[in-house]
């Protein structure tokens, strides 16, 4: 290239000028939701365990999963802690999960069991299932998770506890990294939980929490009692996390715990129905969110989803390719600066490589899947 050639390429006309803008808004909208939510999301400072450390259940709904309780069940009853016990829901198992259940606990002392016998109850589900087993517990406090991920150590349990212990916290969100998977899909699942865990993270640490993960939740049976449970939302087959956060946490009763320990480590999905199914799930049950919850959690991928129109249209129809290349990289690589930090904390950095690729793809895949759930009238659970 010439020197004119360069010195062309560096012009900058009208209509660059209004590219600039469009995507300078954009720019400083991502910026500022980073370093305000996504930077703040820290490794939680370990305490030591008090001597009056407060009795757990840690409560597991479970249907037709015998062989993956037999591998997952010694994990949950080898945590280090002084006074807990594991309480099985089982929900309607057809398979033989009642009766393993029933011989470990002649072996276990910790473990309790609730079952929900289908030939007598028709319209069960998780939230009955968990219903039950709060009614069973023996402790004022709970730590739930799901039959399919695994404690990331035998301090998962103590260092949830602390936080429930400390100050006047009643509830606390905890991590579920995607452990396994191979190829595109898990790289993207990965991508979109890390983004999830974010966003919700850092709204909660900034005192406005709005939703906790099932695969790891803990909160006290005093908050659980003051929203009447999972009452105003029963009708709904999902909601026993993220619903009832949203409706019982505040500022003053929420904390949230980011340690590799506590993590609960579960699977990617297997294929891409099953993935565009749990997807679905998701963003239906969305639609039950409050209006200020959902105009927060939407802004974000909007904007994103505006850069890269702009940012391709200039691309497109610019006479220069230097300026919004160097608009590109004004926002992506601080963006890639995060993500990478972020996703070695929480565990989750299989996209981080090829970050840019995934946060162009993810801002389109996500209108999609969103149009999809909102047109969606049956969704099967």
């Amino acid at each position: 290239m010439s020197p004119e050639e360069f010195i062309h390429q560096l012009t900058f006309d009208r209509n660059d000028l209004q590219f600039t803008i469009g995507c300078g808004i954009a720019a400083a909208f991502t910026l500022f939701y980073l370093f305000n939510y996504f930077v703040p999301v820290k490794k939680t400072a370990v305490g030591k365990l008090s001597s009056k450390a407060p009795g757990i259940s840690i409560v597991i709904t479970s249907c037709n999963n015998r062989s993956i309780l037999e591998k997952n069940l010694p994990l949950w009853l080898s945590q280090d802690y002084p006074n807990f016990e594991v309480i099985i829901a089982d929900d309607r198992s057809t398979d033989e999960t009642l009766f393993f259940l029933i011989e470990q606990q002649k072996l276990h002392p910790k473990l309790q069991i609730v079952s929900l016998d289908p030939h007598f109850v028709k319209m069960g589900g998780k939230k009955l299932a968990l219903t039950l087993a709060f009614k069973k517990s023996q402790f004022q406090y709970f730590l739930i998770t799901e039959v399919t991920v695994v404690p990331a150590s035998n301090q998962w349990l103590k260092l949830m506890s602390l936080q429930l212990g400390n100050k006047k916290n009643e509830i606390v969100l905890g991590v579920s990294p995607i452990r396994s998977g191979r190829g595109f899909l898990s790289t993207l699942a990965q991508h979109e939980l890390l983004l999830n865990s974010l966003q919700f993270l850092g709204l909660a640490k900034m005192g406005k929490p709005y939703m906790g993960m099932g695969e790891n939740l803990a909160y006290s049976r005093h908050i659980y009692d003051s929203v009447n449970g999972f009452s105003k939302h029963h009708h709904l087959p999902m909601g026993d996390d993220v619903l009832f956060v949203q409706e019982a946490a505040s500022s003053t009763n929420t904390a949230i715990c980011i340690h590799p320990d506590a993590y609960t480590l579960g699977e990617g999905p297997v294929n891409w129905k099953s993935y565009w199914r749990k997807n679905a799930r998701k963003l239906w049950i969305e639609k039950s969110f409050d209006r200020s919850v959902k105009k927060r959690i939407i802004v974000y991928p909007m904007v994103q989803l505006f850069f890269w129109l702009v940012l391709i249209v200039w691309f497109t129809i610019g006479h220069q390719w230097v300026w919004p290349l160097i608009a590109l990289l004004v926002k992506i690589i601080p963006e890639w600066i995060v993500f990478y930090q972020k996703g070695k904390l929480l565990q989750m950095r299989k996209s981080i490589l090829l970050y840019p690729f995934f946060n162009l793809f993810e801002s389109f895949w996500f209108p999609l899947t969103l149009i999809n759930s909102f047109f969606s009238k049956k969704i099967i659970w």
